[in-house]
């Protein structure tokens, strides 16, 4: 340990008692005053890094991201939320700047060091933090950091809904809103072009009802006010009444349709949403086969049933797969909007299928695509 000499530092004892007594201002010597200075300033900085445990108490109690920053601009206390911020995961001791790598906090921090509070909505790389500087009375200055990623990811979710959504009713009200201005202005009077426009009419029209009923489908689903009831489920007798259903498209098309199904095989699920998803994923395949066929199977692996679908069409390129089950996503959106489709049959098929507390994916290749679906065996 570092020492002085005595005579000196005895002598400015004895200066400064003197001093506080009502004595003469009191000369320490340029050595002395040094000396307190640097007293000062390592008080000062043990200070910052004491912890104090009501201090970390009150900040692990907030749910948001909590820190005190020092005089100094480094963290001197914080809770686990913030220190999560932190590439090591220790946010004590480091500035706002190699917390968040973010210039922009830096700089609100350094101006809430000065008095003036701040707020400001921070973008980093994999998160959005809603952040709020404020003042302390002794010069620190309090960082709450709320993480809003989720529900800015929410807003941008319903905005594109609400966009995609009026898109695809603009087109059919156009086409209707078209065909009736036609007839109006004139086209009554001519029997055959007005059957063709009346057509038109009826066809977009049923356009708009298949829409509207799959939004409200979708609504439903992802208000949980849809009420599923799990029980098991004979799937050789659904399996048969679904590809009845879409024969006479098949055979229009000269394609196959195919069951595999063992008899008195059974699930466990609701059967009016089973009968909706297989009828969704039966639909589409013969809508995009050109040749050959598709075939509903299913069969047993350990605990679980494997249900699917498979066509022989041209499949899916790779980077589409990850999207399919989203809302409105289209692999070709003129060609599925010319067979009908509304872009929502697969989203509503995954919600359904997750309410049955099961899971739903897609293969594809250049042999047909294949959809399966995984559900508890009865």
């Amino acid at each position: 340990m570092a020492t002085i000499g005595r005579t000196p530092l005895a002598a400015a004892v004895r200066a400064l008692r003197a001093e506080l007594a009502g004595g003469p201002h009191a000369d320490l010597g340029k050595e002395v005053s040094e000396l307190a200075t640097l007293l000062l300033d390592r008080e000062l900085r043990r200070f910052a890094t004491v912890r104090d445990p009501a201090e970390q108490e009150l900040l692990s109690s907030l749910p948001d991201a909590a820190a005190i920053v020092g005089t100094d601009g480094r963290v001197r206390v914080c809770n686990a939320a913030f220190d999560a911020l932190a590439a090591g995961g220790r946010a004590a001791g480091m500035t706002a700047l190699e917390v968040t790598r973010s210039g922009e906090l830096a700089e609100a921090v350094k101006r809430a060091l000065e008095g003036t509070a701040r707020r400001l909505e921070l973008e980093l790389p994999r998160r959005v933090l809603l952040v709020q500087l404020t003042p302390l009375l002794r010069g620190e200055l309090l960082c709450l950091a709320r993480d809003v990623t989720e529900e800015r990811r929410a807003a941008g979710t319903r905005r594109d809904f609400v966009a995609n959504a009026s898109h695809e009713l603009r087109t059919p009200v156009a086409a209707i809103r078209g065909a009736a201005e036609t007839l109006l202005a004139g086209a009554l009077d001519q029997p055959g072009a007005a059957r063709g426009f009346v057509e038109i009419v009826a066809r977009q029209a049923e356009r708009l009802g298949r829409l509207t009923q799959d939004l409200l489908d979708l609504s439903r689903l992802e208000s949980r006010q849809w009420r599923f009831d799990i029980a098991p489920v004979d799937l050789a007798v659904l399996a048969r009444q679904v590809v009845e259903l879409h024969a006479p498209a098949a055979e229009k098309k000269g394609l196959a349709l195919r069951v595999e199904v063992p008899p008195g095989f059974q699930v466990r699920g609701d059967g009016r949403a089973l009968e909706q998803v297989l009828v969704n994923l039966v639909d589409n395949a013969v809508k995009y086969t050109p040749t050959g066929g598709v075939t509903l199977a299913a069969e047993r692996r350990g605990e679980d049933a494997i249900v699917a679908v498979a066509d022989t069409g041209p499949g899916i390129e790779a980077h589409h797969l990850a999207r399919l089950f989203e809302r409105f996503y289209r692999v070709d959106p003129g060609r599925a909007r010319e067979a009908g489709g509304t872009g929502l049959g697969l989203a509503i098929a995954k919600h359904l299928v997750q309410g049955m507390g099961g899971e739903i994916g897609v293969e594809s290749g250049e042999a047909g695509t294949r959809f399966w679906i995984r559900l508890a065996a009865a």
